[in-house]
């Protein structure tokens, strides 16, 4: 340390108290990294590693900041910024440096840095590994969740993959789950947090937060106090200030809205991720014209309404939309001029707002008069049109302002005087050097004297060497170029001070009016969300009138005792595929239990996905892919569709298919609907037929649960001889000459084929293995021992099942 030079000595200073962060340390026009950060940084920007005394040294400008930043940060790491907080002019000594912000993934919000998606961050508590606290928030809109869960560690594995989680924030006691995390999600930022931050002293965070004076509020436990309290600390932390931005929480479960699980989510195709990106139900009906409304409609999507009634008044605005689609083009053309109010109203509670964030935000507000004309008209609510709020910001900030505060170009003229008079001073200063050039011209006779400026030199006098024996005894020479001198005089020198004096105050002067400015926005935040919110219902609920018009939707209704779908379709097959199959499905409380039959390949998946969906499109309020649809309001979809190992956490197919299946059967009822594809395979034969036969009685028994149960096994279609409430459907096949044609048809009855050996044809098998298939499934097609078993299920006893009232309810 002791050879080291005093700005060096500050720097590790100031390292040391940041050791998890890369260190962004400002010096002059740059920001530098040094040692070990200089490595990662140089490595990761793919900007030149040079040396300062030895040391290893990266730097980036200051100017770019952003978008190198933007790279760090989607590369996991934790940023800190240290400033500059002093002049370095009238700095004495060293001059002083400070940490003003630490930036993570998920705690962005400059607009340059993210897109329109949800940015979810999470944060899991617990305090004996038994009951998990989630916290869900997206820092950069302030929109927040939390709940508790007796999730067991594979349970919270899912949960994390059904949401993309930019940051997860984890109690230190939570190790062997933060492994587990890391092995599963290897790309998301994880952070550990100490037990302090959940110590008892949540109270005082929490108010300070929501500027409340009473907790209870709040409706949360303790424990959940303790996780919302060590969130706000955290985010106290690296942002350097009070965070007042958030809304109150809300549950994950709750009365209005059914919860789906991240089986479900993935199953069904619901919302992207990085694998079926462009292919699921959100990119189908995602037209919306603003981020907001993006946004919103994936939190639509895996929160579907249960409320019969708050379902009607999406769809009786859809239909609104659809019955003048002079009016939906109108609002759609309207709505293109919204910005990100909500997440704008963030950077204003935050301090983060930029010039261009208000004019984004005025001009937003400009557009609320014309759609408040088209709401009239279809009898629907209007906004409020913020005329104060506008008036200010027009009054106070130019129409197209400079990025950078403080260059005298963000502040309009007549909002200020002290302000105005600089600029005045600074801007006649080009004129006052044309009269001191004119001047000088008549003065010495030098025609092509010039009088002019730049950043480096400050203001001179330029004369050619050829007139250098005309200039008079008053000019004082400053600079000697090839061609020419360069001189000053005292009534230039004056000027130039002048102009320093005013260039620096309008830099403070700005800076300090618009900051003073944000303060006072600070007042509209909570009515800006509101705005934000009713803005984007509105973008989405014009979009589902769009999208139904397109692809040819009709309205649903809802029927407690009838679960219809006529000619339904796939809203995502259909829409990469030229001529796709409608099916119809038809159940009642009598006879809700469908055993689907029907070789691989021919679209049982499909049928199970599509009546999924098209419930989930009606219950959040749009239109629906088919000729007809009366069906329930649903309560919950369960699904287990698919086949895999988890490697990671060492289970088997089967073990991953039977704790979904026990997901199922412990929280799925007669308000539920479940679709089974293949439940049993990942076993052997016998014990694969008897866990599905099981496990269908005790749905049709117990549950009551409206259910499609796709299989291969053929013995599960005599369940119908013992229920009369289960339906026997099978896929239609057109067997030819030349092999199988799918025709993609449900139909009543029985397949009487697997079709396995035709379909392994069609998927290329050589013709010599084809061949020798057929040869042994021959052979083994003679009565054998199994199959006498199988002709004795009739004469099983039927089990009469009661549901245990004790067993966990996840939801």
């Amino acid at each position: 340390m002791n050879n080291l030079t005093p700005m060096m000595k500050q720097y590790l200073e100031i390292k040391n108290e940041y050791k998890d962060c890369i260190l962004l340390f400002r010096l002059g026009d740059f920001y530098e990294t040094f040692f070990d950060d200089a490595k990662i940084t140089s490595e990761i920007l793919q900007i030149t590693l040079t040396q300062r005394n030895g040391h290893p040294m990266a730097g980036i400008p200051y100017h770019a900041l952003d978008n190198y930043l933007k790279k760090l940060l989607e590369s996991g790491l934790k940023v800190a910024v240290c400033e500059q907080v002093e002049d370095p002019a009238t700095a004495k000594g060293i001059v002083k440096r400070e940490v003003t912000k630490i930036l993570t993934p998920g705690t962005v919000v400059e607009e340059n840095m993210i897109d329109e998606n949800n940015r979810y961050s999470l944060l899991i508590y617990s305090l004996k590994g038994e009951e998990y606290i989630f916290v869900v928030f997206d820092f950069s809109t302030g929109e927040l969740y939390i709940d508790t869960f007796n999730y067991s560690e594979n349970e919270i594995l899912d949960f994390i993959s059904s949401y993309s989680f930019v940051q997860i924030l984890i109690s230190k006691n939570l190790k062997t789950l933060k492994n587990k995390i890391k092995n599963v999600q290897s790309n998301i930022y994880i952070e550990e947090l100490d037990e302090w931050y959940f110590n008892k002293n949540f109270e005082d965070i929490i108010k300070e937060s929501y500027e409340i004076v009473n907790i209870d509020v709040l409706n949360l436990n303790k424990n959940e106090l303790l996780a919302l309290g060590a969130m706000f600390k955290y985010l106290e932390i690296t942002q350097k200030q009070k965070i007042t931005h958030f809304s109150f929480p809300k549950r994950f479960k709750n009365t209005n809205n059914m919860i789906l699980d991240s089986t479900t989510i993935l199953n069904l195709g619901l919302l992207p991720n990085k694998e079926n990106k462009g292919k699921t139900l959100y990119d189908i009906i995602k037209v919306t014209k603003t981020s907001m409304g993006a946004r919103m409609l994936q939190q639509w999507i895996s929160k579907p309404l249960i409320d019969k009634n708050l379902i009607e008044d999406r769809l009786n605005i859809v239909e609104l939309f659809r019955n003048d689609t002079l009016i939906m083009e109108e609002m759609k053309e309207y709505l293109s001029s919204i910005r990100d109010i909500e997440r704008i109203s963030s950077r204003i509670s935050l301090l983060r707002a930029t010039p261009r964030d208000l004019i984004a935000l005025k001009t937003s507000l400009d557009a609320l008069p014309y759609i408040n004309e088209l709401l009239t008209i279809m009898g629907l609510e209007t906004l409020n049109e913020f005329h104060n709020l506008k008036e200010l910001l027009n009054r106070a900030i130019v129409d197209e302002p400079t990025t950078q505060v403080g260059t005298g170009k963000v502040i309009r003229k007549g909002y200020n005087d002290e302000l105005d008079q600089y600029k005045e001073i600074f801007e006649n200063s080009n004129l006052y050097l044309k009269e001191i050039e004119s001047k000088e011209k008549q003065k010495t006779g030098i025609s092509n004297l010039k009088v002019s400026r730049n950043k480096i030199y400050g203001f001179y006098i330029e004369v050619t060497k050829a007139n250098i024996d005309k200039i008079p005894q008053y000019y004082i020479r400053k600079q000697t170029l090839v061609n020419s001198e360069r001189f000053i005089t005292q009534e230039l020198r004056e000027l130039e001070e002048k102009y320093a004096i005013a260039e620096k105050k309008i830099d403070e002067l700005e800076k300090k009016i618009f900051n003073n400015l944000i303060v006072e926005l600070q007042k509209y935040i909570k009515d800006l969300k509101k705005l934000s919110n009713k803005i984007s219902e509105i973008d989405i609920l014009r979009g589902f009138a769009e999208v139904s018009i397109k692809n040819k939707y009709i309205r649903p209704k809802f029927d407690e005792e009838n679960f219809i779908i006529i000619d339904g379709r796939h809203p995502v097959v259909e829409q990469f595929t030229d001529n796709f199959i409608p099916n119809t499905i038809n159940l009642t409380k009598e006879n809700r239990f469908v055993i689907l039959t029907g070789p691989n390949m021919s679209g049982k998946s499909t049928y199970l996905r599509q009546i999924g969906i098209i419930s989930i499109m009606a219950q959040i309020g749009s239109y629906v892919p088919a000729k007809k649809a009366e069906i329930p309001v649903l309560k919950n979809i369960f699904t287990r569709i698919g086949a895999k190992d988890d490697v990671v956490s060492g289970k088997s197919t089967f073990l991953v298919e039977m704790s979904e299946v026990s997901t199922i059967l412990n929280n799925a009822d007669e308000n539920s609907l479940i679709l089974l594809d293949e439940v049993g395979r990942g076993t052997g034969t016998i014990d694969g037929i008897s866990v599905a036969w099981a496990t269908s009685e005790y749905i049709y028994q117990v549950l009551k649960s409206y259910t499609i149960f796709a299989t291969h096994y053929m013995e599960l279609t005599m369940l119908n001889d013992f229920y009369d409430g289960i339906i026997n459907k099978r896929v239609k096949v057109l067997e030819t000459e030349s092999g199988i044609i799918f025709l993609h048809k449900i139909e009543d009855g029985i397949s009487d084929k697997s079709y396995g050996i035709e379909v392994a044809k069609l998927a290329g098998l050589p013709g010599e293995v084809v061949d020798r298939a057929k040869e042994i499934m021959e052979e083994i097609s003679n009565k054998t021992e199994f199959e006498n078993k199988l002709k004795s299920m009739k004469k099983i006893k039927q089990k009469r099942f009661k549901r245990n009232e004790n067993q966990l309810k996840l939801f």
